[in-house]
């Protein structure tokens, strides 16, 4: 088993790690728990964007707009993961829409996602594990 020492990360280099990936996974509240969703995802102006079909991922974060974010990554020794607390929100600003670069994502699934939402962060945090020597 390899060994991992951890870091915190500074809030610029949690957004600096973010932007690297493009899946991440929000949590969702419901009624019957919590419920995950895995979606693809950019970052602007230090927020998440991401795209969604209608369904119950968009119809759990109407009701509940207090939701977890997740992303990692890992590389040649070191493995990052940044977790965001915060709100979300659709968009119904097309200059929003269009500068947050939203709209052009491309995501994996083959349904047709034309609602557009929006994590502002409330708590962010992440750490970085670097393989030890």
């Amino acid at each position: 088993m390899t060994d991992y020492a951890a870091d915190i990360l500074a809030t610029e280099e949690c957004w600096m790690y973010l932007a690297t990936a493009t899946v991440g996974r929000i949590a969702i509240a419901s009624p019957d728990g919590i419920d995950i969703f895995p979606v693809n995802f950019t970052v602007h102006d230090d927020r998440i964007y991401f795209r969604s079909a209608p369904g119950a991922k968009l119809e759990r974060l109407t009701a509940q707009p207090d939701v977890t974010f997740e992303a990692d990554g890992t590389g040649r020794a070191r493995r990052w993961s940044v977790v965001i607390k915060g709100r979300a929100e659709r968009l119904s600003d097309d200059d929003e829409i269009v500068r947050s670069g939203v709209a052009r994502l491309e995501t994996v699934s083959p349904s047709v996602k034309n609602n557009f939402v929006r994590i502002t962060p409330r708590e962010l945090s992440g750490r970085l594990l670097l393989r030890a020597e």
